[in-house]
């Protein structure tokens, strides 16, 4: 009987849970509460009628913190056009950090932080899957998620990154006014 060596074994199994399929885009999204206090949350159904941005964060991660910075841009820039961004951080005891995270890059939009498990959820994700940071879902005002990219995606690339998001945000609010739904 032949057997696997044990650093293939363990290459096999990496590559298995990293290929895995990427989530289905367009498709509804659930409604999930960011928590932003105690017993506190913004919930994605009460942004109904408008285009969400929703990014999920490491407070501590470089590329999760030039992401905000974008989407401060983005936030300004689309208020006009019903868009709202929220964001949450997702690392163990993200709420004690919050707090900081928000005196240092000034977000002009709500952040909070959840569990990592439950934005897995949110995301089509599996639990073991890895994430790579940030995870940002584009929602349609219809509630459809109609784009969803993770840190590693080359459209999250720091030179083309802002003109990435941009682009996604066109896309979505285009085609949310072709079709009609709810949360």
């Amino acid at each position: 009987m032949k057997t696997v060596p044990p650093l293939l074994a363990v290459l096999m199994g990496l590559s298995f849970s990293i290929s895995g399929q990427e989530p289905a885009v367009p498709r509804k999204a659930s409604d999930i509460g960011i928590q932003i206090g105690t017993d506190k949350y913004l919930w994605l159904s009460e942004n109904n009628g408008k285009t969400c941005v929703v990014a999920f964060i490491l407070t501590t991660c470089p590329h999760c913190q030039f992401t905000i910075g974008l989407l401060n841009k983005i936030q300004k820039d689309y208020a006009d056009k019903s868009v709202q961004v929220m964001a949450s951080a997702i690392e163990p005891m993200s709420s004690l950090h919050i707090s900081d995270f928000k005196k240092q890059f000034q977000p002009q939009f709500p952040i909070g932080y959840n569990e990592q498990s439950y934005i897995q959820k949110f995301l089509g994700r599996p639990d073991n899957d890895p994430m790579f940071m940030p995870q940002l879902a584009f929602v349609d005002r219809n509630g459809i998620i109609r784009a969803q990219y993770a840190g590693d995606d080359p459209a999250l690339g720091k030179d083309i990154q802002e003109k990435s998001l941009r682009e996604a945000l066109e896309k979505t609010l285009r085609k949310a006014s072709r079709h009609h739904g709810r949360f």
